[in-house]
């Protein structure tokens, strides 16, 4: 079950994430992002009523606040950077921010210690495709691309 569900949350990213840039270039960047978290948190409420948990701690509820709070402050700055820039460079710089932060945060305040498998290249070899992005870009050292999504 919990295979199923991280596969469905991977979904559901791709596809906000995809989403919300197009939504992005057309509205209002923080417009997006509020209208995100409703249907986020819409979909988390219906979960919990089809999913009922065993027992709920506070602090399991301290940290799902904690995480939507974060998600919400990532997704605004996301949303931001696709509204001005190029998709192709904007998410991939993202998701290796993003999980770099939660190691680091692992690793600084939960005492998380990573294993031998972090220490091979294969897992920093999802980071290589975004290192040349920017310098393949057709916009590289042009400034901010503008366009429009004409639908």
């Amino acid at each position: 079950m919990g295979a199923l569900l991280a596969l469905a949350s991977a979904a559901c990213y791709g596809i906000v994430d995809f989403a919300g840039g197009l939504l992005s270039r057309k509205a209002h960047f923080a417009v997006v992002t509020f209208f995100g978290q409703i249907g986020g948190l819409l979909l988390a409420l219906t979960a919990v009523l089809v999913l009922p948990a065993e027992a709920v701690r506070a602090t399991d509820v301290m940290w799902g606040a904690l995480s939507g709070a974060g998600s919400a402050m990532a997704m605004h700055f996301l949303n931001r950077g696709l509204s001005r820039g190029a998709m192709s460079i904007v998410i991939p710089v993202s998701a290796v921010t993003g999980v770099a932060l939660s190691v680091l945060c692992g690793v600084l305040f939960l005492g998380d210690r990573p294993g031998s498998a972090s220490a091979s290249p294969c897992p920093r070899c999802g980071s290589s495709p975004a290192g040349p992005a920017p310098a393949a870009s057709p916009a590289a050292g042009r400034g901010p691309v503008r366009r429009r999504w004409t639908g």
